[in-house]
């Protein structure tokens, strides 16, 4: 993978406490506390001695406290957001408008806040999911597949009298989404009050993923309040920019796509440089951490200590949606486990890439060792 940054690993506040292998084996004693050190070696592909040595260290680091693997208490994410149905439309020729065009429709789960969650837990990282679930079978089926993912649900608000929110995407023949319509109208019951309610679960996260769908009120409420927090936005789409537009200068982290940049930045992004320039102008503006994707040339990141360009080697898409939510848990994964910034935009566009060769917006084979794979393959690009 060429990348134009420069060594991150004398950044304090992003360093490595613990490696990659170790953190995959975490995730892996966190399912299975009792596996043994055979099990665990056979499953990560690496010898019995090996699989002992890294156990030792992650003991020494305080990672492991005792016998049967009891592990610090982990760090987890909270993510407030959306979770509704989504009906994807996958056509098999190039779309005519006007017409009804010959395909195959597909209904899941989806919703960023909620997609968003089933990566992480997919990549062994405890989430604890905050979002608006209707009294209907839609809102039913949402919480029933949350808890099979292992995601933690008890927090969600229930409205038994509201209708659960759905998105309707239509996919063309390239894979890319023509058009997208969404009903998240449920979403505007996520208020200041109800979060506030959550204030203990909100102080103890590592990390708070904030959905642009939010109310202004809300985003501006866990802004202010939880200052010290990781707090990551991924802008989802340009008609929400103006809900935080004026939030900016408070924010943390904050991931966008190209058209979404173009439109808060005034800048039109075409090369890489062209992104560096505008995650610039973005940062000026509050934001610690820009990270602007261009799909599957890569994406620009600025921090107050650094700016460069990632290149990955160019795929060819299955799907676009549920990407940004993807790169997004690369981003919480590196936050959860302090990596390096340069280790973090890796892992996060491995997620991404994963997610682009799946139909749904969350592929179902993602993995930690799915995700380092894609890292090596990036890495000999």
């Amino acid at each position: 993978m060429h990348s134009d940054f420069e060594d991150t690993a004398k950044n304090p506040k992003y360093g490595a406490p613990i490696t990659k292998r170790e953190a995959e084996i975490l995730a892996i004693i966190r399912k299975n506390p009792m596996i043994s050190h055979q099990e665990l070696a056979d499953m990560l592909g690496i010898t019995r001695s090996a699989a002992s040595v890294h156990l030792t260290n992650l003991t020494k680091k305080g990672k492991i406290k005792g016998r049967g693997y009891i592990l610090e208490q982990p760090n987890y994410a909270t993510i407030i957001g959306a979770a509704n149905m989504d009906i994807n439309g996958f056509s098999f020729e190039p779309m005519v408008a006007g017409s009804s065009n010959p395909g195959r429709i597909s209904l899941v789960p989806g919703g960023e806040a909620r997609n968003l969650a089933e990566n992480l837990a997919r990549l062994g990282i405890n989430a604890k999911l905050m979002a608006p679930i209707g009294g209907d079978m839609f809102g039913e089926k949402i919480v029933a597949d949350c808890r099979a993912l292992g995601i933690d649900t008890s927090d969600c608000l229930l409205l038994p009298n509201a209708s659960t929110s759905l998105f309707m995407a239509f996919i063309n023949s390239g894979g890319d989404m023509a058009m997208g319509l969404s009903d998240m109208r449920i979403e505007d019951n996520i208020t200041p009050e109800y979060v506030q309610r959550k204030s203990g679960i909100l102080a103890g996260s590592k990390v708070i993923v904030l959905g642009s769908g939010l109310p202004p009120e809300t985003l501006q409420y866990v802004l202010e309040n939880f200052p010290q927090k990781e707090i990551i936005m991924d802008v989802g789409a340009v008609g929400k920019c103006k809900r935080f537009v004026h939030l900016l200068d408070r924010m943390c982290t904050l991931q966008l796509n190209r058209i979404e940049a173009e439109f808060i930045s005034g800048i039109s992004i075409v090369t890489a440089q062209d992104a560096i320039r505008a995650a610039k102008h973005i940062s000026k503006m509050g934001p610690k951490r820009v990270f602007i994707t261009l799909g599957v040339k890569g994406c620009a990141v600025v921090t107050p200590s650094e700016e460069g360009f990632f290149h990955t080697r160019a795929r060819r898409p299955v799907s676009t949606t549920g990407v940004g939510q993807a790169y997004t848990a690369g981003i919480v994964y590196g936050a959860i486990y302090d990596l390096s910034l340069t280790e973090t935009v890796q892992f996060a566009m491995a997620c991404s890439i994963l997610t682009l060769q799946s139909e749904s917006a969350v592929n179902r084979a993602l993995n930690l060792q799915a995700v380092e794979q894609v890292v090596l393959d990036n890495q000999e690009y």
